[in-house]
């Protein structure tokens, strides 16, 4: 009886942890997860359909990246959360302690915070933008939150997306698609105003 108890407390322990913390960080497509304490998931999706490329090699290359910029910038600042490839697509999720590990590891612009912090840190916020809704939407540099995203990327964040840039365009609640061209020397970083 005690061990059916235990048990029983157990699969209500495991259950209540799954649930509390929110659904799991998952992407059909690359995507850039900004969450609300300043932590970053990054997901990357590609297809891996050919019979040359070799699973075992792929992994050894994550891991060996990123044990190289830990090596450099000190433990917890990326971690590998998964790599499965599964009909014919990997994906790789990782964790980054911050935007500017994000920004480091993957040699683009990026930056997650409030939009007071971005002008202060010498981002030049433009002024034209597009507001997500009809409704009288407030332009607070204190307390609204800011990414600004230099590569092309699916963006999620813990609120409500009020305003973004021409190259960014809003596919639900919480979530933008960001237009990017690595190969054009002008291309200008998106940027997207949330709370």
């Amino acid at each position: 009886m005690r061990k059916a108890v235990q048990l029983g407390m157990l699969s209500a322990l495991t259950i209540t942890l799954l649930t509390g913390c929110g659904a799991e960080f998952s992407a059909d497509k690359d995507t850039v997860y900004v969450q609300k304490k300043g932590t970053i998931k990054g997901a990357n999706v590609a297809d891996f359909d050919k019979d040359y490329y070799d699973e075992e090699e792929l992994s050894e290359f994550i891991t060996d990246t990123v044990d190289t910029y830990v090596a450099k910038s000190g433990d917890g600042t990326v971690v590998i959360q998964e790599f499965a490839v599964e009909d014919g697509v990997a994906h790789v999720y990782l964790d980054y302690a911050g935007a500017e590990d994000y920004a480091q590891f993957n040699g683009v612009e990026f930056y997650a915070g409030t939009i007071l912090d971005a002008k202060v840190n010498g981002y030049d916020i433009p002024d034209a933008f597009t507001a997500v809704t009809d409704k009288d939407t407030t332009w607070d540099a204190e307390e609204n939150k800011i990414v600004i995203v230099g590569q092309q990327t699916q963006v999620q964040v813990d609120g409500t997306i009020l305003f973004v840039s021409d190259n960014a365009a809003v596919t639900g609640k919480n979530t933008a698609d960001v237009t990017y061209d690595i190969l054009d020397e002008e291309a200008q970083p998106a940027y997207i105003v949330y709370k």
